[in-house]
């Protein structure tokens, strides 16, 4: 198992507005990770992306609903790659089982690219459900 170093925990409220603070935060928090440019722009996108869903899908809308966000700073198994954990919480009802399925392959359309373009820019996305909690697990190490 990696171990894991507890940098920052935010708690937001799923009001769009909130967005602009967290790329705010996540993109220098990566940088001085080590991660370039791209890939700080990436995790960024990525986390704008998932809380972007938990507001839409988790919480239809509503403005006041709970979200929590942990990064930490996580090393690979190999304990020489080090990377970056992101831990998104909400408490919004348990998805349905084919939430997190995506697009098929080389279908476009507008709605459903959020999660493949997770899953296109972190190295691992893992959703779960603890008690009432839904949980979003990325992580992306440094290339």
């Amino acid at each position: 198992m990696s171990r894991r170093q507890l940098l920052l925990r935010l708690q937001l409220l799923s009001n769009p507005i909130v967005l602009c603070g967290v790329r705010g935060a996540v993109s220098p928090l990566a940088n001085a990770l080590g991660f370039g440019e791209e890939d700080c722009r990436l995790i960024t996108l990525a986390l704008d992306e998932a809380i972007t869903n938990v507001i839409r899908h988790a919480y239809g809308g509503k403005v006041d609903r709970p979200i929590a966000v942990q990064f930490s700073k996580v090393n690979g198994d190999d304990a020489t790659k080090p990377g970056l954990e992101i831990i998104l919480s909400d408490r919004g009802p348990k998805p349905k089982p084919d939430a997190f399925k995506g697009l098929p392959p080389g279908e476009l359309r507008s709605g459903g690219l959020g999660l493949h373009f997770m899953r296109q820019s972190m190295d691992t996305v893992v959703h779960s459900r603890v008690g009432a909690t839904n949980r979003l697990r990325m992580v992306k190490f440094i290339r």
